[in-house]
Parts: C-alpha cells; structure tokens; sequence
C-alpha cells in the first residue's frame, strides 16, 4: 500500500514529495529517522555474520593434548587453538634431521672426490715418493728371495745330515754286533785275545751311543730349518712391489675416465640421498606443525567440542570460530514490488530491538537471487545490507528495521 502526503498552500511552492512503503513490518518495531529522499522503503530483518561459522579440526589424528581457547574468546589470526601430543613426531623429526646431516655429509664428500680427480696434476714429490717406495719394495723382495733360498738350503743340509747320521748309526750298530757276537764268547776264555775282545766291544757301545745321539741332533737341527722355512715371504714381497708400482702409475697417468665416471655417480647418488632425506624432514617438520592447531582467521569461539585427553581424528572439528566483525543485515519480509527501488550501494539506516535509540549506517550490498518468502499476494526477497563499524556489541540474531532510500 502506498501512502501520498501532498502538502500545498496559496501562493507556496509545492513541498517535495515523500513517499513510504511500509513492507509488512511488525507492529513492535521502532521507527527510524526517515532518509531524505523521495521514497523510503521499510522492512524488518535480522543481523547475520557475513562470514559463516569455521570449524577447526587437525590435519592428522592424535591425543589431544590442550585446549587453549574457551567459548567466547576472541582470537586473533595465528593464534595457537589446540595441540596434540607431539613427542614420537618430535623424535622423528630428530631422526630426520640427523639424516640430512649426514647424507649433506656424504655428498660433500663426495663431491670432494670427484673435484680432487676432476682438478689432478702431476706432483712431482708424490711420484719421487712413489718411485721411492717401489725401490724399497724391490729390495724387500730380492731380501725376501734370499731368505727364502738359505733357508731352502739350510733343510737341504739339514736332511742331509740326518742321511749321514742314520748310515753312521747304522755302522756302529753293525760293529756291536759283530763284537757281541755270541760266536766269540770263547775269545773271552783265551788270555790272549780276552783283552782285544772286551776293548772292542766297549768301543762298540760307546759308537752306538755316539750316533744315536748324533742322528738326534741332526733331526732337530731339521725342524729347526723347517720351522725357519716360510714360503710367504716372496710372495708378500711381491704384492709389495706390485702395489708400489700401481701407486707410481697413479701418481704419474692420474684419474682414469672409469674412476672419475665412478665418482660422478657417486655424487649423483649422494644427492638423491641427500633429496631423499629433505624430503623425510619436511614431512616430519609438517606433521609436527600439522600437531598445532591456529586460528586462520580472526573471530569469536562460537563453541569448543573437545576436551584435552581424548583421541581425536583427522578433519574432527575441535573449535568453531565465527568473525564477528563483520555483520550485515538481512531483511525478512521486503516484498518484490520494492525491488525495483532498490540497487547495489544505496545508503540505509539501521535501527536494532536491542538499541533502539542509536541509529546504525549501512549500504545495499546485493539482492538474493531467490525468494525466501510470501507476503500476501507478493514474494519478499533478502536484500543484504552491509553494516558499518560501530562501538555497539552487535551479535548474529539481533532483529531490527532498516528504512533504505528508494531511487
């Protein structure tokens, strides 16, 4: 229903027109300030939060471990919400850490390799060292040769001994026989030939005794020379005089390509290593942060589901944040029949229940694009109003009229 006041008076000029369109508001509601304009538009609505509510939840599950905001607080972006139990994700974090250390380790040393054999020149004290060491070496074998050759010489002799030991035991043992010969037990009887018998047998004995002592030395002066015999000596030596000679080639030829191509893959294995393990560290340093829960955005803890102590999962939501600094106004009942009136950045006049003596600034920030409602023959569509910062505590649900000046 639309309501014309034309005022006029004789000889005046005509007042401009006013012109109000109250849209089914409430009896109850307080009437505001009229705008200054040709057509005011009147509907009841209600303060809504222009950012809907932020559920906060942990990326990983865990043990929750503390809650550090209460329903209520105000939050600012960043601040720390809630934290899980983080001890085993701190020692893996250590153990990754120690991990790039060393693999940083092994690729410098690597490296370090392949520049020295990249970057070689002859040194002229290396090679006289090296030819040095290989004359030692030959000498060291040529001794180790004639060690090896005397004490060949040495068992040969010492066999040969026991050889002249043996035949000379086995000659005295035959004159003992012979001299105690019991055929010439008679000699005995004989005054003449009873001396020269018991003189030969007692030089008998005693030739016996002789080389059976003799073939006992000849024996252990054997195993003396075999024991002193060592077939490894030369062929130590040589090893010696072959790993001389290696090592003055190397000093005078330097870096074969097959030692530095060896040394390129170990570098190029090292650094995959050393990937590797940056890449183990930054997804234990993002599970140790994934453990602390902040607050993205500034706002107001609308409520808090959890409670320290209690296992939570990944996604569970631990806090709701709403932001509160930003509201707008949303009207209930503005029938379609205004819409044309009405455009994106007209100023408006707020007036809450809740203050019905302050007066809020505000402008026309966009028409819904769908009817929410029927006000006798006539839809009502939200028209959503951005408020302008004030000292008021303005809370989401408060319910008030807004007066928006037509076109």
């Amino acid at each position: 229903m639309v309501i014309g006041l034309m005022l006029a008076a004789c000889g005046q000029p005509e007042v401009n027109q006013v012109v109000v369109t109250p849209t089914a508001v409430s009896a109850d509601a307080p009437t505001p300030t009229p705008l200054p304009t040709g057509v005011v538009i009147l509907a009841d609505g209600v303060v809504k939060a222009a950012q809907p509510t932020l559920p906060l939840a942990f990326e990983i599950g865990g043990k929750l471990l503390t809650v550090n905001v209460a329903p209520g607080d105000v939050v600012a972006a960043g601040d720390l919400v809630a934290t899980l139990a983080d001890d085993s994700l701190q020692e893996a974090m250590a153990s990754a850490a120690l991990q790039v250390a060393q693999a940083e380790t092994g690729l410098a040393q690597a490296q370090a390799e392949l520049d020295r054999l990249l970057t070689w020149e002859p040194d002229e004290l290396a090679v006289v060292l090296a030819e040095a060491n290989l004359a030692a070496a030959t000498a060291a074998l040529e001794n180790a040769q004639t060690s090896d050759a005397a004490a060949g010489n040495s068992l040969t002799a010492a066999s040969v001994n026991i050889e002249q030991a043996e035949r000379a035991l086995a000659d005295a043992q035959a004159a003992y026989n012979t001299a105690f010969d019991p055929g010439r037990e008679w000699e005995l009887n004989d005054p003449w030939r009873a001396d020269y018998l018991k003189a030969e047998r007692e030089g008998a004995t005693r030739s016996v005794q002789f080389a059976e002592e003799q073939l006992q030395v000849a024996r252990a002066s054997y195993a003396l020379a075999a024991a002193g015999l060592n077939n490894d000596t030369a062929v130590n030596a040589q090893a010696g005089v072959v790993s001389a000679q290696q090592a003055l080639i190397q000093a005078q030829k330097g870096p074969t390509a097959a030692q530095v191509e060896t040394a390129r893959l170990t570098v190029t294995q090292a650094e995959i290593t050393l990937q590797q393990a940056q890449l183990s560290l930054a997804q234990a340093e993002q599970a140790l942060a994934d453990a602390r829960l902040p607050a993205p955005v500034a706002g107001t803890v609308l409520a808090v589901a959890a409670v320290p102590g209690t296992l939570v999962g990944a996604g569970t939501p631990i806090v709701t944040l709403l932001d509160m600094t930003q509201m707008e106004f949303h009207t209930t009942n503005l029938s379609e029949r205004d819409l044309a009136q009405i455009e994106p950045g007209q100023m408006v006049q707020v007036t809450l229940k809740t203050y019905p003596n302050d007066v809020l600034i505000g402008s026309v920030a966009r028409i819904g694009l769908q009817a929410e409602g029927v006000v006798g023959d006539a839809a009502t569509f939200p028209v959503i109003i951005t408020l302008e910062a004030t000292t008021l505590d303005i809370r989401p649900g408060m319910t008030g009229r807004v007066e928006i000046g037509g076109r």
